[in-house]
């Protein structure tokens, strides 16, 4: 039986997500085709073809995208049984399988996978459904040779004007921590699993010594926090480090976990660890307690100065908008980014994401929220808010807008930057606006992925026309 694997955005990585399955798949007896319409055209062949195809829906942006692909899949093969897996999957599974959806699979999703294949293979006309599941799975080497060359991926610039061909996997799933905002929880609700190992270094291997194409000279760890499990954590950079000494690294890791486990950032550092990406959200302490971040703005800028005095560079995300956002909390964090000379460590993009609140969060639970509550949007996967300070509003659009155009003229950072400071002040009543010194800390280079992370976008034109 043929299976088809699709893949519509995975943060510019080469999907982990379609490589693990495949190999489960295979094992398992399934032909596997493995497409990313992330950089590939769809494969009209494979899908004509598939017994079962498979669509990952890794977060907001590929949900939007695997919806508008739906009808041209059915169109091509409409008696394949669809089977939507990832994060995004239970916590939509209705509206999913009122548009043709057969199966939703959240969660460690490789056996899931399987079960549907099989059923399918013995003709069992009951196939399918909710198959969620946060249980301990055996692992295969992921599968890759499917997939497109890491050159055609995110790279690294390494901040001295070279770059880096960047490998991707990931050592964990799910998260011990149950932030509100988070995605992750309602499916894992507070748990977290490892991958064993040797599957993981297995993986990077066969990165950094393809068949073909050109090599990984870095990895990106794509677990929701790294420190999870910090001694797993440890073991693995540490045999990489040993077995490949010249390549290099990047995690993403809570403040919470940066301050607990300070001891284990020398090591991190000196294994190769280039970055770190933290999820930082806000600067406000009210915020910061509504979504249940398990650190304060002065845990912020502890772990900041932290991994200043180590040498590692500091990756900050944030959700500057949210329901409880006021023009001088926003003014509170421009100045908190500069102080702590982390302009150039922060994507513009981070300083204009407006809080996106899926089906299943955990923030629908707060009373807090309910006043600003303006119903759900099929079509936006999202329950719509609003601030109640409508020049709030208006002004989130005048910083969305802002970095916008700097995307779109190549302006520097600290040339964004200074554009949104400027129009901050302006915003606070500030007539004759003055800008902090924007002169980064003294570090040697500021690394940082040539597509910055983040997951709740709205799909652009150019990821809507490769479907």
């Amino acid at each position: 039986m043929q299976v088809l694997l699709l893949s519509t955005y995975d943060l510019g990585h080469q999907p982990f997500s379609l490589a693990s399955p495949a190999a489960k798949l295979k094992s398992a007896g399934a032909a596997v085709t493995c497409n990313d319409l992330a950089v590939d055209s769809l494969n009209e062949d494979a899908v004509k073809g598939a017994d079962l195809i498979g669509l990952y829906l890794q977060m907001h942006t590929a949900t939007r995208l695997s919806v508008a692909l739906l009808p041209r899949l059915k169109a091509l093969n409409p008696k394949a049984h669809i089977a939507f897996y990832g994060l995004y999957a239970p916590l939509n599974a209705d509206y999913l399988k009122s548009i043709g959806g057969d199966s939703f699979i959240g969660g460690e999703f490789e056996d899931g996978l399987v079960e549907i294949y099989l059923d399918l293979a013995e003709s069992n006309p009951s196939a399918g459904s909710d198959l969620t599941s946060t249980a301990n799975l055996d692992f295969d080497r992921p599968l890759r040779d499917d997939l497109p060359s890491l050159d055609c991926y995110a790279h690294l610039n390494v901040g001295d004007g070279s770059t880096k061909i960047v490998g991707y996997t990931e050592a964990s799933r799910g998260c011990k921590h149950k932030c509100r905002h988070c995605p992750i929880v309602p499916v894992y609700q507070g748990r977290f699993r490892i991958i064993p190992a040797d599957v993981v270094l297995a993986d990077i291997r066969q990165q950094i010594n393809p068949k073909s194409g050109p090599a990984a000279e870095h990895i990106s760890f794509g677990d929701p926090d790294f420190l999870n499990g910090p001694r797993h954590a440890m073991d693995i950079v540490t045999a990489l480090h040993e077995e490949f000494p010249e390549i290099t690294y990047d995690a993403t890791i809570k403040v919470e976990h940066l301050l607990k486990h300070a001891d284990l950032l020398p090591m991190l550092k000196e294994t190769g660890c280039l970055f770190i990406t933290t999820a930082v959200e806000s600067v406000e302490e009210d915020v910061l307690r509504l979504l249940d971040k398990g650190h304060t703005h002065d845990d912020f800028k502890r772990a900041a100065k932290l991994a200043q005095e180590i040498g590692l560079t500091l990756a900050p995300t944030f959700v500057p908008f949210t329901p409880w956002t006021t023009k001088q909390g926003f003014r509170h964090l421009l100045d908190t980014i500069a102080e702590l000379g982390l302009v150039e460590n922060v994507a513009p993009i981070q300083l204009a994401i407006r809080l996106l609140i899926p089906n299943g969060s955990y923030l629908l639970d707060l009373p807090e929220i309910e006043p600003h509550l303006l119903g759900y949007d099929q079509e936006a996967l999202s329950h719509r808010w609003q601030n109640t300070d409508e020049s709030v509003e208006e002004f989130c659009s005048q910083i969305q807008e802002i970095v916008e155009i700097g995307a779109r003229d190549n302006q520097s950072r600290i040339e964004t930057f200074k554009a949104l400071y400027k129009a901050t002040q302006q915003a606070c009543g500030i007539d004759t606006p003055t800008l902090p010194d924007l002169q980064p800390l003294p570090l040697l280079t500021i690394p940082a992925m040539s597509e910055p992370w983040f997951c709740c976008a709205e799909p652009s034109q150019e990821q809507l026309s490769r479907l």
